[in-house]
């Protein structure tokens, strides 16, 4: 069975998108995270971080994210 990811949040900064994680987590929300930052240039904000989830959940999710306010 595959599960359909979709992609409810984005940032450059690592500890927003491990927040977002937790919360939706908390909320027995599963997600996955995709990392595009470029690991040789840590010290330039070139890429982002992608949190996403099943898109049974998106509506929900997304939901979360705006009532925590992230």
């Amino acid at each position: 069975m595959s599960v359909n990811w979709v992609k409810i949040y984005s940032t450059t900064q690592l500890h927003k998108a491990e927040i977002v994680r937790a919360v939706l987590e908390d909320h027995d929300i599963h997600t996955t995270e995709m990392n595009k930052m470029d690991s040789m240039h840590t010290h330039l904000s070139v890429g982002e971080i992608e949190v996403f989830v099943n898109q049974d959940n998106a509506i929900r999710a997304t939901h979360l994210i705006t009532k925590h306010d992230l």
